[in-house]
């Protein structure tokens, strides 16, 4: 039974946050408030990519490397800022993370 009031507050607490934001921005959002949103998607990306691709866990606890996924990473950057394309971007640094690991290249740091 706990486990289902947990499940249905969370879910209330949810609609509640979903459902205030959608009420206080009814219509066109300030100006201000539009370009600070327009950030967000980066930050979200950032966040979630730099440490995926810059840390790794290992017995002694997090540390920096440098390896075939900051490699992987700078190409599929690169693809991006050049093409545009999400396709694009992904077969190139997936291709150049193939190709480190089938050459040996492990993590240098």
């Amino acid at each position: 039974m706990t486990i289902w009031l947990t499940m249905l507050g969370m879910a209330f607490v949810t609609f509640l946050m979903r459902a205030g934001g959608l009420v206080l921005l009814r219509g066109e959002p300030p100006a201000w408030l539009a370009r600070w949103l327009g950030y967000v998607p980066i930050a979200v990306f950032t966040a979630l990519v730099v440490p995926a691709i810059l840390v790794r866990t290992g017995a002694s606890g997090p540390a920096l490397t440098i390896g075939p996924g900051l490699a992987a990473g700078m190409i599929g950057a690169l693809v991006a800022w050049r093409r545009g394309g999400v396709v694009a971007t992904i077969i190139a640094g997936l291709a150049t993370f193939w190709l480190l690991r089938w050459l040996g290249w492990g993590t240098i740091l």
